[in-house]
């Protein structure tokens, strides 16, 4: 899948090279590239953790230093592909040492650099060319060529804009002018972009690989067992359940599906459901890992800075789209357990709440203080920090979760290889950033958006929807976030949408490109671990989600679903959505009580759209439309209380 990206930077061993180091089968040929990783990527978690424990460097230095552990490790974790491997040890050797070179160079010339930053100086020119050219082809190594050849257009738009056809013109600049923006200022890659990437986001991946390493994941997946595993089609619902837990610690699509599909997939499989649909409801729960704090990951910190408010405040505002998100993913596992009379796991199979609760409570406490810490106004690399202290000193108490100095460095050393692809894609948005705002193309477009829509709300939504969509089944959930940020929230805002709505109605629907065949890359991972069809697969986790991409527009009609409001104000938006994605999903799925009609499948669709709106009367329609609906299918159930498709399907 070329082009696209997973969440985390792939490993050609499951072990980190820490452990590796330790391992007496690793071959010695590979003890000097193990060792070289390990001592980067732990270098770079040291780093990051005592910057954000003690306090951050000046904004350049702080990310130039970042930058520079970020494009060592490119070449190492994400090395040439060319038949000849004489020619991929000569290309990632230049990388290397250029990457080596930029990274002397500004900490040496740091803090003089900042005084050049209108006219920088030869060798300014020269080390700022080397350096877009390396977060360009780190780019295409760690994402694809999609992105990297996007940022390289934007470039180049900055220097050839006298050659642009209609609005698009602008008089160009010099080589000089774009060095001075893209690497001597904090406008370009060293920008806000990289700034959240280097303050706030790496110490909550190193959060965490810790997490994990202390055994946090198996807990969640035992309670979730514990919780929903008896359940009508038990396995589906502890996969929405898990990932819901996994995606707060990770904040990542693909690894929530590789962390938890591996243990819910072929349980699903077991009790009844086709492989392409256990791998669709894999898919479709991982991707509201991003979307459920308080980890919500790259992305959510972006929207913090460029909203200019504290973090807490976003995750807080997400909360309630993120919570819809996980209901009407479990209203559509629930009536397709229902329709087609698939039951739930022995319970003597399944973990007991209680033992679960008792052996693993402690390591959900770290969870708590960092929700804490930021609710007491601590800033996120302070919560971060404590939290991972915390992670280390609790898992001290139980043998079972007890980390060991090799485990730490793993943790560290984990923390900082999840960062590359991430830390990559930050400064290419940077980049990005810089071209449109020097360029002023960002108004150009809002113009634009505002000309084809005749500044029509819905229509800018719907077009402002498929753009980040098409970008996202292209590019990771930062990236089509990013682009769209600059280019289309500001036509939303001009219409009157609420900001915060407008960055978030972007966001949700970046995340939605995960499930969006054809590209649809945590349907894909998901798919490789049903052993299904991708695209069936992918189309399976769009159904799925189907009913989720109603949520973006209620909140937008209705901002009170972000906390915009009354308290009032809110729980009735709340019960209204709920009823919203109930109608919309029985709609989707044909079952309610029983097997729907055509009649009541468009009734339920037409009272989710009036639920849709917030409003006085469009919400008294829908509420009715859905009574009518529930009592229809009451009667129906009381004739035939036992019927399902699935025993419907077997007489015929």
């Amino acid at each position: 899948m070329k082009g696209q990206t997973s969440d985390r930077p792939p490993e050609t061993d499951p072990k980190s090279s820490v452990e590796n180091l330790f391992n007496k089968n690793v071959h010695k040929s590979k003890l000097v590239k193990l060792a070289l990783i390990a001592v980067i990527a732990i270098s770079m978690s040291i780093f990051h953790m005592y910057t954000s424990g003690f306090g951050v460097f000046e904004a350049w230095q702080q990310r130039s230093i970042t930058l520079s552990f970020i494009l060592l490790l490119v070449p190492i974790l994400f090395p040439s592909k060319f038949k000849i491997r004489s020619l991929n040890i000569i290309v990632d050797s230049i990388f290397l040492l250029l990457a080596v070179l930029v990274a002397v160079y500004s900490l040496q010339v740091y803090p003089d650099i900042l005084f050049r930053k209108t006219i920088p100086n030869r060798a300014d020119t020269i080390m700022g060319i080397i350096a877009v050219l390396l977060v360009l082809d780190g780019t295409r190594r760690a994402i694809g060529n999609f992105l990297s050849i996007l940022i390289l257009l934007f470039v180049l738009y900055a220097y050839l804009g006298n050659y642009m056809p209609g609005m698009l013109t602008h008089p160009g600049f010099s080589v000089e002018r774009i060095v001075a923006t893209f690497y001597n200022s904090t406008s370009g890659m060293f920008g806000i972009v990289l700034g959240a990437m280097s303050n706030y986001i790496i110490i909550f991946i190193i959060f965490g690989a810790f997490l994990l390493k202390s055994k946090a994941g198996q807990l969640f997946i035992d309670l979730a067992y514990s919780l929903t595993g008896t359940k009508s089609g038990g396995p589906a619902k502890v996969s929405v359940f898990a990932s819901g837990l996994m995606g707060m610690t990770q904040g990542a699509a693909v690894s929530n599906v590789a962390t938890t599909g591996t243990l819910t997939i072929p349980l699903m499989k077991r009790v009844g459901y086709k492989s392409h649909f256990s791998g669709g409801v894999e898919a479709a729960s991982s991707v509201g890992g991003q979307l459920m704090p308080p980890i919500m990951g790259a992305s959510a910190f972006i929207i913090a800075a460029n909203l200019k408010m504290p973090y807490i405040y976003l995750a807080l505002y997400a909360l309630i789209p993120a919570v819809l998100h996980y209901l009407a993913v479990f209203f559509m596992v629930h009536f397709q357990a229902k329709k087609n009379n698939l039951q739930g796991l022995p319970k003597k199979e399944l973990p007991n709440f209680k033992d679960v609760m008792k052996k693993g409570w402690l390591l959900f406490l770290p969870i708590v203080m960092i929700i804490a810490l930021l609710a007491m106004g601590y800033s996120p690399q302070l919560a971060g920090f404590y939290s991972i202290l915390a992670i280390i000193v609790l898992s001290t108490l139980r043998k079972s979760t007890r980390m060991s100095l090799k485990d730490v460095l793993a943790a560290l050393e984990i923390g900082g290889k999840n960062s590359v692809s991430i830390g990559v894609i930050c400064a290419a948005a940077g980049l990005l950033i810089g071209s449109v705002n020097l360029t002023g193309l960002g108004l150009k477009f809002s113009s634009m958006v505002l000309s084809i829509t005749g500044e029509s709300i819905l229509l800018s939504l719907v077009l402002i929807m498929v753009a980040s969509i098409l970008l996202g089944m292209g590019m990771p959930t930062v990236s089509a976030y990013v682009i769209l940020a600059v280019l289309g929230v500001p036509a939303l805002v001009d219409l009157g949408v609420n900001p915060i709505a407008a960055h978030l109605f972007v966001f949700y629907f970046a995340i939605m490109s995960n499930v969006t065949p054809p590209v649809a890359v945590a349907a894909y991972t998901a798919a490789a671990i049903a052993n299904s069809d991708p695209n069936q697969t992918g189309f399976s986790a769009l159904k799925i989600c189907l009913g989720t991409f109603i949520i973006p527009y209620m909140f937008v009609f209705g901002p009170t679903l972000l906390l915009q409001g009354s308290i009032v104000d809110t729980v009735v938006a709340i019960l209204t959505a709920v009823a919203g994605l109930f109608a919309l999903t029985t709609s989707l799925s044909g079952w309610m009580l029983t097997d729907m009609k055509i009649y009541e499948r468009l009734t339920g669709f037409i009272s989710a759209v009036f639920l849709m709106y917030s409003g006085i009367v469009s919400d008294g329609i829908g509420m009715m439309m859905l009574l009518i609906l529930v009592i229809i299918q009451f009667n129906q159930h009381k004739k035939n209380p036992h019927v399902t498709r699935f025993q419907e399907d077997l007489s015929s």
